[in-house]
């Protein structure tokens, strides 16, 4: 799991991950993949439709989570592995992902639209993990609840996973 660490890119880090129930539409003719998975032990929920995680976790200092205090001044991840179901084109998937942090009221604290917005191309065979790291900081209050949505998408399709998590700013235990 420390390997994970290294390989994190701005907010992101792409590697493996996934979870619970799923169940096969057809919507034009066409088969699509549309489900819920949820974490039990943080509550981490993952909405799909095309696209489907294996499990879904959140890690933090290389460890996974079963809870969702943390502390202020660090980040955690939200791991979907082993994800199934994107468009592929020359052996590439064009990937996109959001992140939006909100306090209690709704009151946005970040949000960043696409943070692949300049490098959305991954080789196929490295899409293994699609991981988002979620920072707090200063300006978030002792606990205090604040709300964290992370949405992959398929540029090349329509798929998209949208998981969210709740989770309590501590002090540094």
């Amino acid at each position: 799991m420390r390997l994970l660490s290294k390989l994190v890119m701005p907010l992101i880090i792409i590697s493996m991950a996934a979870c619970h129930s799923s169940e096969t539409e057809r919507k034009n003719g066409v088969a699509t993949i549309e489900g819920m998975k949820v974490d039990s032990s943080t509550g981490l929920t993952a909405k799909y439709t095309g696209i489907e995680p294996g499990k879904i976790f959140l890690m933090m200092n290389g460890e996974v989570l079963n809870h969702t205090d943390i502390p202020i001044g660090d980040s955690f991840t939200i791991v979907n592995q082993n994800p199934k179901g994107f468009v592929v084109k020359f052996g590439n998937i064009s990937l996109g992902c959001s992140l939006l942090i909100e306090d209690s009221t709704g009151k946005k604290i970040l949000s960043k639209p696409d943070l692949f917005s300049k490098n959305n191309l991954i080789d196929e065979a490295n899409a293994t993990l699609l991981t988002c790291n979620v920072p707090t900081n200063d300006s978030m209050k002792w606990e205090e609840r604040y709300k964290v949505t992370v949405v992959f998408w398929d540029k090349y399709g329509n798929g998209k996973i949208e998981n969210t998590v709740t989770f309590r700013s501590i002090d540094i235990p």
